[in-house]
C-alpha cells in the first residue's frame, strides 16, 4: 500500500487530490491534515507515508517552514511543495532545503499524477516554466572550471547528470542515452556518491550554491 499525506487547510483541495491519485494508482491511500502541526502528529502516531504533498501558505508554516519542520522530523521522507504561485526564489529555496518537489495548483490533473509517479520514483518534479527559465540563473561568483563540481564526473556522470537536471526520469535519460535503466540508476548513484548527497534536489542545490550554471532544458 502506497500511502501519500496531502497538507493543506482546503477541504476541497484535499477532497479532490484524493479522488485524483487513488482512482490513478491501484493500492495507494491519500491521508488529509490540515496543518504541518497535525501532519506531524499523524507521523508521530507511527503512519507511514511514502510522500507528503505540502502546501506552501498554512496556519501554521509559510514558504518552506512546514518543509524544513517535516525534514527535521524524519529527513527520509520524500516531501513535494504545491503552491498556487510558481515563484522561482521558492523554488530554490525548497530545493536547498531538500524538497523532493515542486507543483503548481494550476497544473492539470494529469501533470499532478505524473509528478507523484515520478517521485514515488525517486526522482524529481519542476515546473517546465522554472526549468525552462528562471532556474538556469547563475550564482554570483562562477568558480573557475579546475574547481567546478562536475569537473569530478567521467563523461557519461555528465549526460546523467544534465538530463537528470532537466527533470527527466531514469527511464527517459536510459532511452535518450540507449542505456539500460539499471545503468542509468548506477550512474545516478555514483553521481550522488562523488557529489556527497543522496537525492536529486540536493545534489542540483550544491552545483547551485558552487557556482555552476546547470543545463537549459529542452523544448518540447
Amino acid at each position: 500500500m502506497t500511502v501519500v499525506l496531502i497538507v493543506d487547510d482546503h477541504h476541497l483541495i484535499r477532497a479532490g487530490a484524493k479522488n485524483l491519485l487513488e482512482g490513478a494508482f491501484s493500492g495507494m491511500r491519500v491521508e488529509g491534515a490540515e496543518t504541518v502541526s497535525d501532519a506531524l502528529a499523524f507521523l508521530e502516531a507511527d503512519n507511514t507515508v511514502d510522500l507528503i504533498l505540502l502546501d506552501v501558505n498554512l496556519p501554521d508554516a509559510e514558504a518552506i517552514d512546514g518543509l524544513v519542520r517535516l525534514k527535521r522530523f524524519d529527513p527520509s521522507n520524500a516531501v513535494a511543495l504545491i503552491s498556487g504561485e510558481t515563484d522561482h526564489e521558492l523554488i530554490r529555496a525548497a530545493l536547498e532545503a531538500g524538497a523532493d518537489g515542486f507543483i503548481p495548483k494550476s497544473a492539470d490533473p494529469q501533470v499532478l499524477i505524473h509528478a507523484v509517479s515520478l517521485i514515488l520514483e525517486g526522482e524529481i518534479f519542476l515546473p517546465r516554466s522554472y526549468l525552462q527559465g528562471g532556474r538556469m540563473a547563475e550564482v554570483a561568483t562562477p568558480l573557475d572550471s579546475s574547481e567546478r563540481p562536475e569537473q569530478n564526473l567521467t563523461p557519461r556522470q555528465r549526460d546523467v547528470f544534465e538530463l537528470m537536471c532537466k527533470g527527466l526520469a531514469n527511464k527517459e535519460i536510459a532511452r535518450l542515452l540507449d542505456l539500460s535503466e539499471s545503468t542509468v540508476k548506477s550512474h545516478v548513484s555514483a553521481i550522488f556518491k562523488q557529489i556527497g548527497t543522496t537525492s536529486r534536489s540536493k545534489t542540483i542545490a550544491i552545483f547551485r550554491q558552487e557556482g555552476v550554471a546547470l543545463p537549459s532544458a529542452s523544448e518540447d
